[in-house]
């Protein structure tokens, strides 16, 4: 079986008393596209903060092909986000959306197509 591309291990984050996320764990394949769905208050945007590296897990860790995210700053982990919204800019269409950053990124233009 080839290494998770992001791995998620344990992670758990508390606030005082409430625990927002409870020991997740997942692998991630490279390539994979993943949605956290749930109700308000279920911890998925604590994870996905804790994956870019905006909050610091109470425990656990996350790993990028093999190696612990925690002790790297977020602008440095080449980790996007969408906030709890359709879209990103919302006169682009969800292709225009997609396209976008990998072309920030100077990404070939086969591989934007692609996505």
């Amino acid at each position: 079986m080839t290494e998770p591309f992001l791995s998620i291990r344990d992670l758990r984050k508390a606030f005082g008393s409430f625990v927002a996320v409870h020991d997740v764990t997942i692998d991630i394949p490279k390539g994979e596209f993943l949605t956290f769905l749930g109700p308000s208050g279920s911890g998925k945007s604590t994870t996905l903060y804790a994956i870019a590296g905006f909050q610091h897990p109470t425990s656990g860790d996350v790993l990028l092909e093999g190696r612990s995210l925690l002790s790297v700053p977020s602008h440095k982990r080449n980790i996007g986000m969408v906030f709890q919204r359709y879209t990103l800019f919302q006169h682009l269409t969800v292709a225009e959306n997609v396209a976008f950053p990998l072309r920030v990124r100077r990404r070939p233009e086969a591989e934007v197509n692609r996505k």
